[in-house]
């Protein structure tokens, strides 16, 4: 029985922690022309709460011969939200005028096109536990991404000690994987 403790504790190496992570918002395209119209400051201090992205392969179905065979088909990215700390310096009038780049409140059209520098890439960091300088574990980059939508922040006379916060949804065009391991060693999946 020790033996099989000490084979999963070392195995283990006291896992990761959901609270160990920060968001990175670029402030211009990557591969663009370096224009930006809309900056979001804060972002890597403002960020309560976000998960690791997810991506699925599609699925085709074949049917032979009274069977169904299924075939890997082309990879999907679903939806990424993020939950922000609602601030006094604006941070959520700046995340409204970055949606508002892509459709106007008031106009209901698009302020420029995308290529000018709308699309952001969003680095969320998994950080090692047991590192004081919180080197990343895991590096996943949301490339080209841009608001779905923008969430309220609750106004409540009977909350107390509590920060304003708000959800945001967001789409990416594409995901980058950078692991560091516990070697230091390094694996990008693209």
């Amino acid at each position: 029985m020790s033996h099989q403790l000490s084979t999963f504790i070392n195995a283990f190496n006291g896992g990761t922690r959901p609270n160990r992570f920060q968001i990175t918002i670029s402030n211009t395209q990557a591969g663009g022309d370096g224009s930006s119209a809309v900056t979001i400051t804060n972002s890597t201090t403002h960020a309560m709460a976000a998960s690791l992205p997810e991506s699925n392969v599609g699925v085709i179905p074949i049917p032979f011969r009274g069977r169904i065979y299924k075939f890997p088909g082309d990879r999907d990215y679903n939806l990424w939200n993020v939950t922000m700390l609602d601030d006094t310096n604006g941070i959520f009038g700046q995340w409204h005028a970055w949606s508002n780049e892509f459709n106007s409140h008031s106009g209901n059209i698009m302020k420029a096109r995308p290529a000018k520098g709308l699309f952001k890439d969003i680095t969320v960091d998994l950080l090692d536990h047991g590192d004081a300088a919180a080197k990343p574990l895991r590096t996943f980059t949301l490339r080209n991404a841009w608001p779905v939508s923008v969430g309220a922040v609750e106004l409540n006379m009977g909350k107390l000690n509590e920060p304003g916060q708000f959800a945001c949804t967001l789409a990416f065009h594409e995901l980058r994987i950078v692991t560091t391991g516990a070697d230091g060693g390094g694996q990008t999946i693209n």
